[in-house]
């Protein structure tokens, strides 16, 4: 005699399911994480409670009716599960095809079972469940091409591979080999075999969800911990470790460039039109150097309203055409600020990433004089460092000693 039989599993699987409603909820309502998706993965969890804690309830229904009242809870659970899959990988959320898979599934149950045709219904559900599974399924694989490891995706793709393959199997069996349905079904139990691959797919399914929403949180938190809240660009501490690696290429002969940004009359800004404007002129200032910047180029916040550019694979000519360009796109985009225009000026200064500098700290701190110059100057304006490392001629376009350089 088996140590648990298919009561004792569905019991075990209902007992679960009931535990992750409870975990899904906290993580909604007590710790707003995720909280739609959460939600709705409660909702899946829960409404495949009666199917599973009560499979013999359907003999209170009329016999057209039970096995169709057995199998709804589980297709409502499987459509929850799928909406809220879409929730917590942050796809394009539609709804569309899974009320249009469940409500075509529930339809041809409620039709066939009314027929008398009970085989044929279950095929029906199980047909209409594996869709609904795929969709979870790509829906994983999708995500897991941003931020994860292929053998993590893999693994978080395999409950829902198992449950299509167990589905399909059913549903070709209740079709075409009646005879063999004792693999799947004894009455209105499952069979032990199905009962042990039902119980360890939603332990996987809910251990795995809850996995990625705790990934999601160490990004979230990661993020928090690299970012400038206001801007959203890096802060001081991820700008520098961005510095070590294109510090570690130079001594191998790569060539990198960095651009100190400072906001001109900044203090005037804010006594003029408060601290909400003030940072309306930062979200305003990076708008418009990301709007002149390449993709592999890094944008950082050092503090207050001086901004550091990592310039990778420019050379020093490059990166004063860059600077240049962002200088004039501030001077001649003036801020919108309800119905003030506010004009804004900044004041650039270039260095190369020299060897030698391990941490990066003097080739800032050779970009920061030359902004200290652009600044002394008059600012509003481009200031950069000769080629020999000596001081080059500040102007509101940058000049090298010897030669002009066309913005």
């Amino acid at each position: 005699m088996p140590l648990f039989d298919a009561t004792t599993l569905l019991l075990v699987i209902a007992v679960f399911n009931g535990f992750m409603v409870l975990v899904w909820l906290v993580l909604a309502r007590l710790f707003r994480i995720a909280p739609k998706a959460s939600l709705l993965l409660a909702a899946a969890n829960l409404s495949s409670l009666p199917g599973m804690y009560c499979p013999t309830c359907a003999n209170v229904w009329p016999e057209a009716l039970g096995p169709w009242m057995q199998q709804l809870p589980l297709l409502l659970s499987l459509s929850f599960l799928s909406l809220g899959v879409q929730r917590l990988t942050r796809l394009q959320f539609r709804y569309g095809p899974v009320l249009l898979i469940g409500g075509l599934t529930a339809l041809s149950m409620l039709s066939l079972n009314s027929a008398g045709l009970s085989d044929q219904a279950i095929s029906a559900f199980a047909f209409g469940a594996s869709i609904l599974a795929l969709f979870c399924a790509r829906d994983v694989l999708l995500s897991g091409r941003i931020g994860r490891r292929k053998l993590i995706t893999l693994w978080l793709i395999l409950p829902y591979a198992l449950l299509i393959l167990l589905l399909l199997a059913q549903a070709s069996t209740f079709l075409w080999f009646p005879s063999a349905t004792h693999w799947f079904v004894r009455g209105q139990l499952p069979s032990l075999i199905s009962a042990w691959t039902q119980l360890f797919i939603s332990m996987c399914i809910g251990i795995g969800l809850v996995g990625v929403l705790v990934g999601r949180l160490v990004l979230r938190i990661t993020h928090m911990t690299l970012r400038d809240p206001l801007t959203d660009t890096l802060n001081r501490r991820a700008i520098a470790s961005a510095l070590l690696p294109l510090q570690a290429q130079v001594e191998r002969g790569q060539v990198h460039s960095l651009v100190m940004i400072d906001v001109d009359h900044f203090k005037s800004i804010n006594s003029n039109y408060g601290h909400a404007g003030g940072d309306a002129a930062l979200l305003h200032l990076v708008s418009l150097l990301r709007a002149n910047m390449r993709a592999l180029d890094k944008l950082g916040r050092l503090g207050g309203e001086e901004f550091c550019l990592l310039l990778p694979h420019t050379s020093l000519a490059d990166a004063c055409r860059v600077a240049e360009r962002m200088a004039q796109a501030v001077r001649s985009q003036t801020l919108q600020w309800g119905e003030q225009s506010i004009p804004m000026t900044a004041s650039f200064g270039v260095a190369r990433c020299t060897a030698g500098d391990p941490s990066g700290e003097q080739s800032m701190a050779r970009a920061d004089a030359q902004l200290y110059r652009a600044k002394a100057a008059g600012r509003d304006r481009v200031c950069a460092e000769a080629e020999d490392g000596s001081d080059g001629i500040s102007a509101s376009g940058f000049q090298q000693p010897a030669k002009a350089v066309s913005p």
